[in-house]
């Protein structure tokens, strides 16, 4: 997916500091310069980006946001020269990508599997001697489970945090839906009474970490616990989504019981419920429950006012336990954390899987493999081509997560046998490559990605509530530039919803502002006038009637005064944060462009750059942002379409931080919830993408293919061919690399 250039970091020289944030007025920034080093051609060239202020006048400027009241739906959008079939809305006549099928888990049949006894496992001493040394550049935000997938949702808690149980989890590298903690792959839901139910008998042969057994009312005890506080940010959501599942039962000490009140599709049953992490009863229950107080003090008919506040002070409760002692039943155990520093795991001498041969054959088998535990086949008779196999491990004692303060240090680290393999769900810089390419003790891997670098605005302010404005912003982006020219096509410019990387659910056939009917990239002057266009036709003018125009002697725009809205009343200044340039210069180099060209059409805007884990507060639970710059891993299956923009999320600590609430878009939302096959669940997807493109919550940056190095000297994967990397493999809850890696 990238061309071969060699590609030069790019570096942000000088960056002026962060604004203030809270109940104080903003300081505006005038003016702002930034040098970006570049390569052309082979050589390094410097280029000044200055924020060009806007024109001064008579008009007073608010110095706080302006709050909106509600959304002001789009426009159509005017026709100007270069429109063909319309002027940005480019559309190739092939809307399917067609490198990956069907997800596993839609239309396979049923596989049986048979069950022995269990019997005791040990970690043999020669295993307990090896340690798989891991680097990473943020820290835990907390070892509090419900925190660390709720609002510090954080891909760092994920790599880090051990493995958690679920029912079911998917497959390496094809992603088959198959039994983890079940026995079989589920029986249809059918209706009992108000209810649509299933049961699904356990395994028997898994204990905590404490000695405890492993039962179904751990299983029913987290689902219940999730429903019951009304967890919806972060994974809760979409892990036990109340909206849908009433409660879970344990039937017996092995077998489980699922209740819900609305028949849910693929999303909210096999890729929500069924797949979502199981806690401990035994330690969590007495904690939840002292949590869970101001909701069990809740008066009979209490208002949703009234349950909400209740909720949010549980949420308090519970997100601020420190969750000493708690016994894990996953691959590994937590053991040690030295905040700024590293983390450490210790693999679990009792893990039920250690030992199990996984096979993955070409005709669609899964096969899975304990001598003398279990032996099942799913999906087809087992035998011909074999295209994966492995044993589970872990074949290591100990993984250490070891965190670095740049790409740099952690690549040195890696050269000298410090660590084996660097972890970030952003891959290698690629200014970085010729250290490690030539290293034959390194081994580099390229993958494609299913994730997506975005810009969001706060549909609660003025005038980002306005998709006219929105509209007008993703015309004055040009992504293409950014990515080919200044980045040298090391990242490629995005349109859709879906990353064409998941074929299976990549919708082409979407509006792709910026885009001419033929597909190429609309020229600077194009952009500026289908800007202003856009602007004026929804009512917006321009302070003392000086609209921004292209100028075509000096080839560039000649800025006009301060965008004045509808009503008068002059635009706010606006702030955009983003990740910085020791984070991610990708983002911080489009965040500095989108910064000048939007002050060039006379909206007044000041990027500000901050580390990551200052970001997600401010962003998803302080809400206090203007508009903002960052990314999603995506799931395969695209449920997330709902979660990112539902109106139901729109709150403190929601995923749609952004505060996008558009009715039209909830029901057709919900209709992804509750399809049940590929075949009915496709067109929604499309008419999903399709209304985002057009809508705007976000505009779509950019995404880049991931680069990852690792000490092939040192380690061995079953395989390095992964949709998003091994990074993604790392990840909770299934964390299968760590279990799968071995020491040479």
């Amino acid at each position: 997916m990238f061309s071969k250039k060699q590609f030069v970091l790019t570096s942000l020289v000088v960056i002026v500091g962060l604004l203030a944030v809270g109940c104080q007025p903003k300081t505006v920034v005038e003016t702002k310069e930034v040098v970006v080093t570049q390569v052309v051609e082979g050589e390094p060239v410097e280029v000044v980006v200055t924020a060009t202020p806007s024109a001064e006048g008579a008009v007073e400027v608010a110095t706080e946001f302006i709050p909106a009241e509600g959304l002001v739906p789009c426009q159509p959008l005017p026709d100007i020269a270069g429109g063909g079939s319309g002027p940005g809305l480019a559309a190739p006549a092939d809307s399917r990508a067609t490198d990956t099928g069907q997800p596993a888990d839609v239309g396979r049949p049923a596989g049986n599997v048979t069950q022995a006894p269990a019997s005791s496992s040990s970690a043999s001493p020669a295993r307990q001697e090896l340690v798989y040394r891991v680097g990473v550049f943020e820290d835990l935000t907390s070892a509090n489970f419900w925190v660390a997938n709720g609002p510090d949702n954080t891909v760092w808690n994920a790599y880090m945090l051990p493995q958690r149980l679920t029912m079911y989890n998917l497959s390496d590298q094809r992603f088959d839906f198959v039994p983890l903690v079940a026995k079989d792959l589920p029986e249809s839901l059918t209706q009992e009474g108000d209810f649509w139910v299933v049961e699904i008998p356990i395994r028997e042969d898994i204990t905590w970490g404490d000695g405890e057994s492993f039962t179904a009312e751990d299983v029913a005890f987290t689902a219940n616990a999730a429903v019951k506080l009304g967890l919806i940010s972060g994974n809760w959501s979409q892990w036990y989504d109340a909206n849908y599942l009433d409660r879970v039962e344990a039937v017996d000490d092995y077998t489980v019981k699922y209740y819900y009140h609305t028949k849910p599709g693929l999303a909210r049953h096999e890729n929500g419920t069924l797949q979502a992490p199981i806690l401990a009863e035994h330690f969590w229950a007495p904690l939840v429950e002292e949590a869970a107080a101001p909701i069990d003090a809740l008066p009979e008919g209490a208002s949703e006012e009234e349950v909400l506040a209740a909720q949010a002070e549980t949420h308090d409760n519970l997100f601020a336990i420190e969750p000493e002692g708690e016994p894990l039943a996953g691959s590994f155990l937590f053991t040690r954390w030295e905040p700024g520093a590293f983390t450490e795991v210790t693999a679990n001498p009792d893990y039920f899987q250690t030992g199990a041969v996984v096979t993955e054959y070409a005709n669609g088998a899964y096969q899975e493999t304990l001598a003398d535990v279990y032996d099942f086949t799913l999906y087809g008779d087992a035998g011909g081509d074999v295209q994966l196999e492995f044993e589970v491990g872990p074949h290591v004692g100990a993984a250490v997560y070891t965190i670095y303060s740049s790409q740099d240090a952690a690549i040195l680290a890696l050269k000298a046998g410090e660590i084996d393999m660097l972890l970030n769900p952003l891959g290698l810089q690629r200014g970085l490559l010729d250290q490690v390419q030539g290293d034959s003790n390194l081994q580099v891997l390229q993958n494609p990605v299913n994730g997506f670098r975005y810009l969001a605005f706060n549909h609660r302010r003025r005038p980002m509530n306005d998709c006219s404005f929105r509209q007008a912003v993703a015309f004055l982006i040009d992504k293409e530039f950014v990515a080919r020219t200044i980045l040298q096509d090391v990242a490629f410019p995005l349109y859709s919803f879906v990353p064409q990387a998941n074929g299976a659910w990549y919708f082409d056939d979407v509006p792709k502002l910026g885009l001419r009917a033929d597909g190429t990239s609309m020229s600077r002057e194009e952009r500026i006038n289908m800007a202003v266009a856009i602007l004026e036709q929804a009512g917006y003018s321009w302070e003392n009637d000086q609209r921004p125009m292209w100028n075509v002697d000096n080839a560039e725009v000649e800025v006009g005064g301060r965008l004045i809205m509808p009503d008068g009343t002059p635009v706010p200044d606006i702030e955009l944060w983003g990740p910085n340039a020791g984070y991610d210069p990708l983002r911080a180099t489009f965040a500095i462009w989108i910064e000048k060209w939007l002050n060039e059409a006379g909206i007044p805007v000041t990027a500000n750059l901050a580390n990551f884990n200052t970001l997600i507060p401010l962003i998803f639970t302080e809400q206090d942002f203007d508009m903002y710059i960052l990314g999603w891993s995506l799931d395969t299956f695209p449920s997330y379409m709902r979660d990112y923009w539902h109106s139901e999320q729109a709150v403190p600590d929601g995923n749609n931080a952004a505060g996008y609430t558009n009715p039209e878009f909830d029901v057709l939302a919900e209709s992804l919830m509750t399809c049940e096959s590929f075949e009915e669940c496709r067109p929604i997807c499309d008419e999903i993408q399709t209304m985002l493109a057009t809508e705007v919550p976000y505009v779509l940056l950019f995404d880049t293919g991931i680069i990852e190095p690792y000490r092939s000297a040192s380690i061995e994967y079953p395989y390095t061919a992964h949709l998003s990397g091994l990074q993604y493999s790392h990840q909770l809850p299934y964390q299968s690399l760590q279990n799968a890696v071995r020491i040479k």
